[in-house]
């Protein structure tokens, strides 16, 4: 059976094709990598494939069945590659909506190719977990930010792992900086819960890296390309970006709240005119910046920077303020009743206006 081929990428180090739903990165020089595969795992050197598996739906059942590495092999034979050269990632992402980011200076080239879907696996590392695991059966999730980075230098197994931990943190500040809501709490993501990650060296390389950390320029170069393309490749697939969170609802949206939470509270407007009234309000800039300032409080409520008493004053001052009410201060007992007078305080606003 023949394949769906398509070049993305080329130069005499390694090339990137799109072949049928995967994304293979195939590697011309000899290398060492570490990658959180299922086949080929871990610390390998001169591996000549490292592919990016899109998942279809009929493909859960064959991993129940087969197991993940299990599937990986078949897939790799399927694509025509080597088993025992090739090693890879699962996601459920689209490959259609990559992101390919080269940075460079002087000698020094970092490639990053990135596949970012976080709408409906997001979570920060510490939440409630979704799965139990035993003897490798557990149910796979959608939603993974996979990232694969290439690096132009000589680099020691110790050198990859710095490198490992500089991609995975320029992937959470991304999140952070989006603030992309948890779908397992009311936190920030700090990345989905299937994420995977390949970082490689170029071992032909005359030029030996040792430091890979944020104080280096490889880390700096491995920052910028695992950053933009992150952000790129998450906009792709979900529309993720800066204006994504730009209404009230969605800054609200971590903590469950949806337009409906807003007009069941009111017996007294008719649906169309409160959703005309609460549509102009959702969009506003300005009261999305009230409404960050507060959910900034109760960031540092959660974790434990601020108590409840410490933010209740703060967070009534900053409402009277932004909607000219005149609420009196009381301390809060819980993040739910914090949300409710978020909630009474902009349908007052609204029905007052």
């Amino acid at each position: 059976m023949s394949n769906y081929s398509r070049r993305l990428y080329n130069n005499e180090k390694f090339n990137i094709s799109l072949i049928d739903n995967a994304i293979v990165l195939k590697l011309n020089v000899d290398n060492n990598l570490l990658i959180s595969s299922w086949h080929n795992a871990g610390y390998q050197e001169n591996m000549q494939n490292v592919v990016n598996q899109s998942l279809t739906q009929s493909d859960y059942p064959i991993i129940e069945e087969l197991t993940s590495k299990n599937f990986q092999i078949k897939r790799f034979n399927e694509l025509g590659l080597d088993p025992d050269k090739s090693t890879g990632l699962i996601t459920s992402a689209n490959m259609d909506f990559y992101s390919i980011i080269t940075k460079n200076y002087k000698e020094l080239s970092v490639t990053t190719i990135v596949t970012a879907g976080a709408d409906k696996n997001a979570v920060k590392a510490g939440d409630n977990a979704s799965f139990y695991e035993y003897n490798n059966k557990y149910q796979p999730i959608t939603g993974t930010i996979n990232i694969i980075t290439f690096i132009d230098a000589n680099m020691e197994a110790g050198t990859l792992t710095t490198a490992l931990i500089t991609i995975t943190e320029a992937k959470t500040s991304v999140l952070e900086d989006l603030k992309i809501q948890s779908n397992f709490s009311t936190h920030i993501a700090t990345g989905t819960g299937t994420d995977g990650v390949c970082v490689i060296s170029n071992t032909s390389s005359d030029n030996h890296l040792e430091n890979a950390g944020k104080h280096s320029k490889l880390g700096e170069l491995i920052g910028k390309s695992v950053r933009e393309a992150v952000l790129e490749a998450l906009y792709l697939q979900t529309g993720m970006c800066p204006d994504y969170q730009k209404t009230v609802l969605s800054r609200l949206s971590r903590f469950n709240i949806t337009f409906d939470d807003f007009y069941d509270k009111l017996n007294c407007v008719s649906l169309v005119e409160y959703a005309s009234l609460f549509y102009q309000f959702n969009k506003d800039e300005y009261y999305v910046s009230w409404i960050s300032c507060m959910l900034n409080l109760v960031d540092e409520y959660q974790t434990g920077l601020l108590t409840l008493k410490d933010i209740s004053k703060s967070i009534i001052v900053l409402t009277n303020s932004f909607l000219s009410l005149d609420k009196k201060i009381v301390e809060f007992e819980s993040i739910n009743q914090i949300i409710d007078y978020v909630i009474d305080s902009v349908n007052e606003y609204l029905l007052d206006d």
